[in-house]
């Protein structure tokens, strides 16, 4: 899984290609203003059922 701020079409497509989940922030949400490092681990709930486009809610 990789988390952004964005992506540019190609490279969001080369991660789908490599069975890389990309996400995105909400628009005017970022690392800085949620306060992560890089050092955190992520659950994704209810993975199975994600379909492109949804909002993502995490554990």
């Amino acid at each position: 899984m990789v988390i952004a701020e964005s992506f540019e079409r190609i490279h969001r497509s080369n991660l789908i290609g490599m069975g890389i989940l990309p996400l995105e922030f909400p628009q005017g949400t970022s690392r800085k203003t949620l306060g992560l490092t890089g050092e955190e681990q992520i659950d994704i709930a209810d993975l199975q059922n994600l379909t492109p486009g949804a909002t993502v809610r995490s554990n």
